[in-house]
């Protein structure tokens, strides 16, 4: 089991759409779902690495900016692509505040630390 860690305030990301975060120094797309709650996959598509919270939310699924590619936010699936795919992680509504499990073992990519740090 992973540990929670503060991604982003509720208020940041309206329901319907999603939203870049960075989270000690990695980046994740989290999405908020108007009727399941709050998704959290890796920002990067792995078709060319556009950033997946800048992509379309609809319906469960984000639309990559770069190339159409579409991606289910619970399972990480692409939907188009058979076995390619993007990590999920747990998500978790606290107060203001969306949380994200991050797995055992996660380091800082570049050293520096946000936890605890909501987003502007």
């Amino acid at each position: 089991m992973g540990r929670f860690v503060r991604a982003a305030r509720m208020d940041a990301i309206p329901p319907g759409s999603g939203k870049a975060v960075r989270v000690e120094g990695r980046w994740f797309a989290l999405f908020h779902d108007p009727v399941r709650g709050f998704f959290a996959t890796d920002d990067a598509c792995p078709h060319q690495g556009a950033s997946l919270g800048e992509g379309t939310y609809h319906e469960g699924r984000v639309i990559c900016p770069w190339h159409n590619w579409v991606f289910d936010v619970a399972t990480g699936e692409c939907v188009r692509v058979p076995g390619v795919s993007v990590a999920c992680y747990a998500t978790r509504p606290d107060g203001e505040d969306v949380w994200i499990e991050l797995p055992d073992g996660t380091d800082a990519a570049d050293g520096g630390s946000d936890a605890g740090q909501a987003p502007a």
